[in-house]
């Protein structure tokens, strides 16, 4: 599969997004903003604040973002941990910092569901020294006017987040190097990896497969729809997320896997792949 460098020589970047009109969104979450691709050169789409980590389009046409809040290594605190809304004229909202009467500590990706409802992944603060409170990670689902705590997941890191053609939900959990689905309400590993694969966000193909973002791998894995690794895409950098356009995978990365202010090792990629197109992403707005 042929690769292609688009960008370099930025922050944190995560969560790319396919907009309507083909450009790609992505976050830089070094440096608090929304980026877009216009197949030719990068400018900036949104002013987020904080750390933005992911995104996904809303049948709306707004961006829905992920926000980790304080960027390490800056004074910038204009953004709090939680769901923001990106409105097509790059207005930004704060949709919510707390659910089920549980403060958020760093909301990771997210992704609308068959019910309408936007589910995200919260990282929790059990490995995040910017937070004083040790909170174990979670899985949120939120309507727009309130929402749930699906599950608590502690010591595992939840991550990525999306749900399949049958619409059921994956997420990945980074320090257990796994990939879980939802099933009858229970959590179940459907892809356990190697320790040398760390799973961030991911993007299902029509067939089936899952392009998996496994940072210390140096690249994208690809996941049988049966759960199995398959293969995997060298980019020699560490890979945070990817989205389908086409049959063109982008993929977010970075040279160092770490989020600091300072930090501007962050790349951005396109890979010509085999796959036979995106899977159509579920609806959603709030």
């Amino acid at each position: 599969m042929n690769a292609r460098l688009l960008a370099s020589d930025l922050g944190f970047p995560e969560g790319p997004v396919v907009m309507p009109d083909g450009r790609i969104v992505f976050c830089d979450g070094n440096v608090g903003e929304l980026l877009v691709w216009d197949g030719e050169s990068l400018t900036t789409y949104a002013h987020t604040g904080g750390s933005p980590w992911g995104a996904v389009l809303g049948s709306d046409g707004a961006v829905y973002v992920t926000q980790g809040g304080k960027v390490p290594g800056s004074d910038d605190t204009s953004a709090v941990s939680g769901i923001q809304r990106v409105r097509t004229d790059g207005g930004v909202e704060l949709l919510c910092s707390e659910l089920d009467g549980r403060p958020l500590y760093g909301p990771n990706d997210l992704a609308f569901g068959p019910d309408g409802r936007l589910w995200f992944t919260d990282s929790g603060s059990e490995e995040d020294d910017r937070f004083d409170v040790r909170s174990p990670g979670r899985l949120f689902a939120f309507d727009g006017n309130g929402g749930e705590m699906i599950l608590e997941l502690p010591r595992v890191y939840p991550n990525g987040i999306a749900f399949d053609s049958a619409g059921r939900l994956y997420w990945t959990e980074s320090m257990a190097h796994r990939i879980c689905r939802l099933e009858d309400g229970e959590p179940t590993v459907w892809c356990q990896l190697a320790d040398e694969y760390v799973p961030d966000g991911m993007a299902f193909a029509r067939d089936g497969r899952a392009f998996v973002a496994t940072t210390i791998s140096f690249g994208v894995s690809i996941v049988s729809p049966g759960g199995e690794l398959v293969d995997h895409i060298e980019l020699g950098e560490h890979a945070t997320n990817c989205a389908f356009a086409g049959s063109t995978l982008y993929v977010t990365a970075t040279k160092v896997g770490q989020i600091e202010a300072s930090q501007r090792t962050g790349t951005f990629w396109a890979v010509e792949t085999d796959a036979d197109g995106p899977l159509p992403l579920l609806p959603g707005a709030l």
